[in-house]
């Protein structure tokens, strides 16, 4: 609670800190970073949160275009904002329920306020994180497809042994339902399934748009394994899933047709098959893709790097940074590619060691130039950090992508020709 005395005019004002300390903040908002590359903090958004009923506060970190979330107990919020706010913003806004503050830092090298009517004077939602779960799919409410793939009884009840699979198609629903608005709003939606399975998340995507948000779509679930395809069809009739249909195929092989893809998913379709799905909906201008990778072994025999040496001597120190360093090189191609992506956390770690979600939107508007050049040369730089000469998502887009990434009149929003 005490600032370095160099700093103490640059300081948060009292009521600020105040605010915090009692509790009454209902947000408050950190922006205009004093540096200005791209890889700088953006902003800073703190809001309250109880956790274990006890009080917390919730820190959005945007930093590009990344967000990461920081839950701190309230006593360990107040230096963690003062040292975000004496070193990286100018500017910043604190709202209560009697009061907004705009305050930020002057030419005089101090800092000024300005005091105005509430804005957000309604009883703040102080979130809660060991309250019960509301699910798109509830507990106790029957659902046929979840009955048909023996998650739940013919009453609704979740099968003991079958919970962490609930809440997984779940979670992916919710994944599922933030893209919403970024695709056709009118329409049929036109989806494919990558790598299908057993397609118990292929039948929560069809669940999703027809029954919950009653939308038409003509959904492809995509396997190698013809008896998979087989059950999972035999599934869809039985339920009378319309616009819902499974076929075999390779992946690297598929046509998506004369019909525009609205929504991509591939979700722990093994190694380079990930990529393969991934080119084959960037080529064909998909709105949306999401892919959960798996087994990224394609890297692992090529990463060699002399100054991380002592971290890829190991075995599974090496595997592990070659699957973060693949699923960066795709999240980089996707963003050369036109697409805003996120790299977030698919389910927790407790449940599986393949929990990461790539989530790629196409963008608009476009991209500004500098920071187009700025991610292909961070798509360089990281091949060029652990030795790696080929990677298939490059290949597999094919002479296209590498006319992107040498173009320096315009960017795109896609690829084009």
């Amino acid at each position: 609670m005490n600032p370095d005395p160099s700093h103490s005019e640059l300081a948060l004002p009292d009521v600020v800190m105040q605010t915090l300390e009692n509790g009454d903040c209902i947000q408050l908002l950190l922006c205009k970073p004093v540096e200005k590359q791209v890889s700088t903090l953006k902003k800073v958004t703190l809001r309250p949160l109880v956790i274990k009923e006890k009080p917390h506060y919730q820190f959005a970190l945007l930093r590009g275009r990344q967000e990461v979330h920081e839950n701190l107990p309230r006593e360990e919020s107040f230096q963690r904002i003062m040292e975000l706010w004496l070193e990286h913003f100018q500017e910043g806004y604190l709202f209560t329920q009697k009061a907004d503050y705009h305050f930020r830092k002057s030419k005089q090298g101090n800092v000024s306020m300005k005091k105005h009517a509430p804005t957000k004077a309604e009883q703040p939602e102080i979130v809660t994180h060991n309250r019960t779960k509301q699910y798109l799919i509830p507990e106790g409410v029957p659902c046929d497809f979840l009955e048909a793939i023996g998650v739940m009884t013919h009453a609704g009840k979740v099968k003991s042994v079958q919970y962490r699979k609930f809440r997984q198609i779940n979670r992916y629903m919710e994944f599922i339902n933030e893209i919403v608005p970024s695709l056709s709003g009118s329409g049929e939606l036109n989806i494919v399934d990558f790598g299908c399975g057993k397609s118990y998340l292929t039948f929560a995507t069809h669940y999703l748009f027809t029954e919950i948000l009653k939308r038409r779509v003509n959904i492809t679930g995509l396997d190698l394994k013809q008896s998979v395809v087989t059950h999972c069809q035999q599934i869809a009739d039985d339920l009378k899933c319309d616009g819902l249909t499974f076929n075999t195929g390779d992946i690297s092989r598929f046509q998506f047709g004369s019909k525009k893809c609205d929504l991509s998913i591939s979700l722990h379709a093994c190694d380079t098959a990930t990529d393969a799905a991934i080119a084959a909906a960037v080529l064909a201008d998909t709105d949306v893709i999401m892919a959960v990778p798996c087994c990224q072994h394609e890297i692992y025999q090529q990463i060699s790097s002399v100054p991380q040496a002592g971290l890829l001597k190991h075995g599974i120190l090496k595997e592990k940074t070659a699957s973060l360093v693949t699923d960066a090189l795709r999240a980089l191609v996707l963003e050369i590619c036109g697409y805003r992506t996120q790299v977030i956390e698919f389910i927790e770690t407790e449940h599986t060691p393949k929990n990461l979600l790539i989530r790629a939107v196409k963008r608009q508007p476009r991209l500004p130039m500098r920071e187009f050049r700025e991610l292909i040369h961070q798509f360089r730089s990281l091949k060029d950090l652990y030795g790696i000469d080929t990677f298939y998502l490059e290949q597999a887009l094919g002479e296209r992508f590498q006319k992107l990434c040498q173009k320096s009149g315009h960017v795109m929003t896609g690829i084009d020709g």
